[in-house]
């Protein structure tokens, strides 16, 4: 049976349109985010009955010795990547064998979304397609079942793009998604599970401060649900620890560090008489896996100070399905973090694979072809504003390509710099070429010489335009039925041509030189890649004896899908081989004492 699904292929994020689209989004987002809140509306709207439902739902988990939560963040991109990551947490076991050792790790009770389920924009159509379908066909509803696993989601940015509204059509009205059931009232929620843990998860709207809903409703769980010394999991939308030390100026992990010690750690802030303790930070933004934690030593010396309130323990798995990003370029080790030595303890990929796969962008002009010929397209401009000035010049009997055929290259110099200072319109072009590329630039490292980096690409793009320009009149033999006229199309054609393959070189060449020498454009020289392989996701079981979080990874996702559309039960059948998978580290213990 044919099916009208058309499986989603990863998003390009330098596709013209989807630049355009994403930017204009991310404005209007910052701007108009405060006045679109509905966190508020949500808190302001609270039912009775359904924070009764609510209760009773959560308090269900405590009726287990042990249960198994996973942590899946950045989905809804590509289908490949999203249905094999879906897939995969969908089994009803999972076994490994690490280092000599067997695991069987059995389906998680609780699914926990980290941040950003859809991509680029969270259209209800989207939604659909890039993620409902792939979730829903990895684990189908089954009628009655009491065994049924929850599912809870936090907005990341591209969830807050459209002031949330979809989000919460899908998270926070109780439906169900497979055989998921989604419980939420709001965009942030905290859940008792057993061996007092509390899964504490966030929603920092856009890089913004906590709301003061939001506030009230963890002041209220802290004072009125849990007990002195409670281990907290918190669920986060973005690795701030990591940005704290890559960009000076960005001041999330300040909020982060500012939450935790007013409402987790610390006594008598929140909490006259008690305070908890933070078992692990979790989140996603940066679509890669990273373990960040005290080096073993420095655990010891912990130990010796008495109870520990943190257990300096930042795991980022974002590999739900977005394009790659890569972890050779990330701090190995985090000095800005309240005076602890915290240490990359693993990463996937790992650093050599991750700069394998950072000289993709040699073929940046194959992966991006529409921004590469969009480049093209302003030297074929550059051309046409060349020529029509040249052709109104009454003193000129020839046209420019005529004129300058034969022409050295010294006196080809000398002819284009004057005509950039006759030509007031190639010479605003020129200005604009080189300064869209230096505000390209990526300053937020704080290094102000990187603009001058940035400088040198965008005169290197400009030049390029001559060098190609000289070389195509000189090799390409002029049309007879064009001789005379003003505008020779077989050069604009090369130019175009070889504008697109050039240009596109150049920016994949910037991108991989900014990267491995400056550690800077961390999101573009990744995103360029539109590589979808190298998936995570965690898997924890919280025990009696402690917290254990077993990180899993798919190197390969499964690329070939057959899709069948099952009308009467309306959803789809999706065979095809299960991607192999694997635990990336040894699995994380954490005992608090």
């Amino acid at each position: 049976m044919k099916t009208d699904f058309k499986p989603a292929k990863m998003v390009n994020w330098f596709h013209p349109s989807v630049l355009a689209q994403s930017g204009i989004k991310s404005v209007v987002s910052k701007m108009f985010g405060n006045y679109a809140d509905r966190r508020e509306t949500q808190a302001a709207l609270d039912d009775p009955e359904a924070e009764d439902a609510w209760e009773k739902q959560t308090c269900k988990y405590l009726e287990e010795k042990e249960i198994w939560v996973d942590f899946i963040s950045d989905t809804g991109d590509g289908f490949n990547a999203t249905y094999s990551v879906a897939t995969i947490a969908a089994q009803d076991e999972l076994s490994f064998i690490c280092k000599g050792k067997t695991y069987a790790l059995p389906r998680a009770k609780i699914l926990v979304l980290g941040g950003d389920q859809i991509y680029p924009t969270p259209t209800s159509e989207l939604y659909h397609t890039n993620f409902r379908i792939p979730f829903e066909s990895a684990l189908p509803a089954r009628d009655n079942d009491p065994g049924h696993p929850d599912m809870y989601a936090i907005p990341g940015n591209h969830d807050w793009y459209d002031g949330l509204g979809n989000f919460m059509k899908v998270f926070c009205q109780q439906r169900w998604i497979g055989n998921w059931k989604t419980h939420q009232l709001r965009s942030y929620f905290a859940i008792p599970l057993p061996n007092n843990y509390w899964l504490w998860a966030t929603d920092i709207q856009l890089n913004e401060d906590i709301d003061k809903p939001q506030q009230d409703y963890f002041r209220k769980i802290a004072r009125d649900k849990m007990k002195q010394d409670d281990k907290v999991i918190l669920c986060t939308a973005e690795p701030s620890w990591v940005y704290k030390e890559m960009y000076p100026a960005d001041s999330s992990y300040d909020r982060l560090q500012f939450f935790i010690d007013t409402y987790i750690t610390k006594e008598g802030t929140i909490c006259p008489d008690k305070s908890f303790r933070l078992a692990a930070v979790l989140t996603g933004d940066l679509h890669h896996y990273t373990h960040y934690c005290l080096p073993e030593e420095a655990t010891e010396s912990t130990a010796a100070e008495g109870p520990a309130k943190f257990s300096y323990h930042y795991i980022g798995a974002g590999g739900g399905g977005a394009f790659l990003h890569l972890t050779h370029n990330l701090p190995k080790k985090l000095s800005k973090l309240n005076n602890r030595p915290v240490e990359m303890k693993a990463s996937f990929p790992n650093d050599k694979q991750s700069r394998g796969l950072l000289t993709g962008n040699f073929a940046f002009a194959k992966h991006n072809f529409k921004f590469s010929f969009l480049i093209g397209c302003v030297y074929l401009l550059f051309f046409w504003l060349m020529c029509s000035h040249f052709n109104t010049d009454p003193m000129s009997q020839l046209s420019l390509t005529a004129y300058i055929r034969g022409m050295d290259f010294n006196s080809y110099c000398l002819f284009m710099g004057l005509e950039l200072v006759k030509n007031p319109a190639v010479l605003l072009l020129s200005v604009l070429i080189i300064w869209g590329f230096t505000v390209f630039a990526d300053t937020k490292t704080g290094r102000k010489y990187i603009c001058w980096w940035g400088f040198l690409h965008g005169s290197l793009q400009f030049l390029s335009i001559f060098l190609l320009l000289y070389i195509f009149v000189q090799l390409i033999p002029p049309i007879p039925c064009f001789a005379g006229f003003w505008f020779d199309p077989a050069v604009a054609a090369a130019l175009l041509s070889g504008g697109t393959l050039t240009g596109g070189s150049l920016m994949g060449s910037y991108l991989l030189l900014s990267d491995l020498i400056f550690r800077i454009h961390i999101d573009e020289s990744s995103s360029s890649l539109i590589c979808e392989d190298y998936k995570n996701f965690l898997r924890m079981h919280i025990s009696e004896d402690a917290l254990t979080i077993y990180p899993i990874g798919i190197k390969k996702v499964t690329k070939k899908w057959c899709i069948i559309s099952d009308e009467k039960d309306k959803q789809y059948n999706i065979t095809g081989k299960q991607p192999a998978y694997h635990l990336i580290e040894e699995p994380i213990v954490i005992k608090l004492r």
